[in-house]
């Protein structure tokens, strides 16, 4: 399904369509479940964490300004609340989901050891991220898949603007040795 831009259904959302609100919550259904998924690493907690943000959001929707976009509004509300779970709960923050989704590309342009070859990349991806901290995590989520800038993801987070490039910094280092420690592990495996 082709959605037009946010602020379309906003303004209509705003005038009380709920079918407008409806294509929001369906374009954005997945990044909000992703969040919330990889701050609660639960399916069940997620997936009310997602329905509850999409409550919020319609609730407060008139407050939205526009100041920023509305992505970066939304995740803050799924930020939040995910937090707040957490908070109440007592729990560490840890993420997961797949962090590398697969090709969009059809079967037929790509052969079998090119498919096994990208699926043990995000697989070992994947464990290299869950091995991070829960700040590294999140920011390295949402500068690199999520492609956001650091003044949005400061935005989101609350961090300062030091503090995200910073935790960019370790992210990236830490990851990178996680890689090397988990593909030395499963070569010798194999041997």
């Amino acid at each position: 399904m082709q959605f037009l831009e946010d602020n379309h259904y906003i303004e209509l959302a705003r005038q009380g369509d709920t079918k407008a609100f409806g294509s929001l919550v369906q374009k954005h259904q997945r990044l909000v479940y992703t969040l919330a998924l990889r701050m609660l690493k639960n399916t069940e907690e997620a997936q009310e964490a997602a329905q509850d943000t999409f409550v919020k959001v319609y609730q407060s929707l008139g407050s939205f300004e526009g100041k920023s976009k509305f992505t970066t509004w939304m995740y803050r509300v799924v930020y939040n609340e995910c937090a707040g779970r957490l908070r109440k709960t007592k729990r560490q923050l840890t993420w997961i989901e797949d962090l590398m989704e697969k090709s969009g590309e059809p079967a037929d342009f790509l052969d079998g050891l090119e498919i096994l070859q990208r699926d043990e990349r995000a697989a070992l991806v994947k464990k290299g991220i869950e091995l991070l901290t829960p700040a590294e995590a999140v920011v390295l989520t949402l500068f690199y898949f999520e492609e956001l800038s650091i003044k949005e993801i400061v935005s989101i987070t609350g961090h300062t603007e030091s503090n995200v490039k910073v935790q960019l910094f370790r992210g990236r280092k830490h990851l990178e040795e996680n890689l090397k420690k988990l593909s030395s592990k499963e070569l010798i495996g194999l041997l």
